[in-house]
């Protein structure tokens, strides 16, 4: 047996730089926590320069309210914060930073010097010290009001940590995505960021719609701001608002979604879920959304002091958060062509029960019966576009204000596709995409209409569960109940299924109850069900849409043309593909060279 090694105190550096490691893991994490410093303290303007991706230099300039020359070394010690003073506090923590680590822990990993000047000072005065020892100082300094943190040679005196550190080019990368992450949040705010003496972003503050527009470009591109839907939606003192993209504007990594709580940023399961389900049925397969969001709630109702780098939250009601988040990017998302986002107030979102819960009930014996299809019916146009009325021929540019969306058919392609014109230019639409659209979106509403039906197991089925899925289900009997899962306890950690949704009578009953019992441990929802009848009643429109090759009369291409614009969601196929795309005239004279 070894020689037992006596309890004994860490040496004070020894412990500033564990403490360090949860702080600090590459200059992207010193970075943040100087600019949240600076933001707190009531800054418009941040400077940062860089040199070798940060590894070599980091400084940092603000023009906040700086600090007093008697609190400098306060400032750079041990959990010395002036962001909270008493455990109350900590339930509403209302700023970015708040433990008083961030300047003690990055001092311990580097050679750094803070220098600092108020409104009062007619100049700053400075400390500086190696690895925090030995501190030097407070100095005076040359300097206007506000804050400057200089951190030179990251991790010199713990090598083993910065072995770990990668590239310069890699560790830049990740500055800068976090300086437009804070730009996205702070748009009142000039940044400027600079990498070994060469400018990389120089942002104005944008005080306006026009001016933050102008931001959203510049720090996510022009496709993304041209395909941004705007959302604004308030239920009491919470507010989602921000930029949605268009289901077809997706990427092929999660690399385009940023969100807010209260201007902090995070990286919570419980938002990524409900931002994942609004995308569900509109979005092609293993292609991820793109959004700019923010919401704003009372801070007594978040716990952000849940994770050492702050990213991570916790809700006081993460059911309401997960349903009033889906649904107004939803409301978004699913408006119908050619119209314009409903941004007003949103009704509350229902704390305890998910989509499928008015569908609860009875239903008339033959509405499965009722899901089925002939060759679609050629309907007369509405009265708004009877025969009589349509401008056959007519240019649709002549009077712009009573053309709508989408215009007029003019032409049907290979039995595929229909050609119209609007008051832009020229619309292409895939007839077949369309109309499975329309057809399932009504689908939805008939069996959203007729409330759950109820399919009785001939033989019910007993389930054994973890712990923890036994516990979840206790806590959620009544809701998979509302979906159609009549269930009871069989035992000790055991439960009896006697009834299913009767769409979902084929379903793998054992997997999918044991799905749903893990979303609803996990974020306190699933809608689960919900996917797999969508899944069906998908299936279902897609066999009763018109068919690629049906030739159409002028009437009927009209016709299909107007449901699209009544239609949610029906820029997309149930699949996620586009249903039609736009060409303007600006990018029809493109394709000819003409104007050049």
């Amino acid at each position: 047996m070894s020689d037992r090694t006596p309890i004994r105190p860490l040496p004070d550096q020894l412990a500033s730089q564990i403490a360090a490691g949860e702080v600090v893991e590459r200059p992207a994490s010193v970075v943040k926590e100087l600019m949240e410093n600076a933001l707190d303290a009531g800054a418009d303007r941040l400077d940062i320069r860089l040199q070798q991706g940060g590894i070599r230099l980091i400084q940092v300039t603000d023009n906040g309210c700086g600090i007093p020359r008697d609190e400098l070394l306060l400032a750079v010690s041990r959990h010395a914060t002036s962001k909270i003073a008493t455990s109350a506090d900590l339930h509403a923590i209302a700023t970015l930073g708040f433990r008083g680590e961030a300047l003690a822990s990055i001092s311990a990993v580097s050679r750094f010097e803070l220098a600092s000047a108020t409104a009062e000072d007619c100049h700053g005065w400075r400390v500086h010290a190696e690895g925090a020892v030995d501190w030097r100082g407070p100095e005076p300094v040359a300097m206007a009001r506000g804050t400057r943190v200089t951190v030179e040679d990251l991790f010199f005196n713990v090598p083993a940590r910065r072995k770990f550190l990668k590239t310069e080019r890699t560790e830049l990368g990740h500055v800068e995505t976090l300086v437009r992450r804070l730009a996205l949040a702070w748009p009142q705010v000039s940044f400027t960021l600079s990498h070994n003496g060469r400018n990389l972003l120089q942002l104005p503050p944008a005080r306006d719609e026009q001016a933050r527009l102008r931001r959203l470009r510049e720090l996510l591109g022009a496709p993304f701001e041209e395909a941004a839907l705007p959302v604004d939606i308030q239920q009491g003192p919470y507010r989602l608002h921000g930029w949605v993209g268009r289901p077809t504007f997706n990427r092929a990594q999660a690399d385009m979604q940023y969100f807010y709580v209260n201007g902090r940023m995070v990286r919570d399961k419980v938002i990524v879920h409900a931002l994942r389900q609004a995308y569900a049925d509109v979005l092609y397969h293993g292609r991820h959304p793109a959004y700019v969001l923010f919401l704003d709630m009372p801070a007594e109702e978040v716990d952000v002091n849940v994770h050492p780098a702050k990213f991570e939250v916790r809700f006081a009601n993460g059911r309401w958060v997960y349903d009033f988040i889906r649904r107004g990017v939803q409301e978004a998302i699913s408006a119908p062509a050619g119209s314009a986002v409903a941004t007003g107030s949103t009704p509350a979102p229902s704390a305890d029960r998910p989509r499928m819960a008015a569908r609860q009930g009875g239903a008339s014996a033959d509405f499965q019966s009722s899901l089925t299809f002939q060759q679609p019916v050629v309907r007369e146009p509405s009265a708004a576009y009877d025969a009589g009325e349509q401008p056959h021929g007519v240019a649709v540019t002549e009077n712009a204000e009573e053309v709508p969306p989408l215009g007029f058919a003019r032409a049907q392609l290979h039995g595929a596709f229909i050609v119209a014109e609007n008051a832009h230019g020229m619309v292409l639409v895939d007839m077949h995409a369309a109309h499975e659209r329309i057809v399932y979106e009504r689908l939805k509403r008939q069996w959203a209409d007729r409330r759950i039906v109820r399919q009785p197991l001939l033989v019910p089925m007993t389930l054994p569960l973890g712990r923890e899925e036994m516990t979840a289900w206790r806590q959620h009997q009544q809701q998979l109940a509302d979906w159609g899962f009549d269930t009871r306890e069989a035992g000790p950690d055991m439960i009896r299924v006697d009834s299913v949704p009767a769409l979902l009578r084929n379903a793998p009953v054992e997997q999918l109850v044991r799905d749903m019992l893990s979303e609803l441990r996990a974020v306190g929802a699933t809608e689960l069900p919900d996917r797999m009848i969508d899944r069906m009643l998908s299936t279902m429109a897609c066999h009763g849409s018109v068919r690629a090759g049906r030739q159409l009369t002028l009437e009927e291409m009209n016709q299909l043309l107007r449901d699209i614009e009544a239609t949610e969601r029906s820029g997309q196929c149930n699949h996620g593909r586009p249903t039609w795309v736009q060409l303007d005239m600006k990018q029809l004279d493109g394709l000819f060279m003409r104007g050049r």
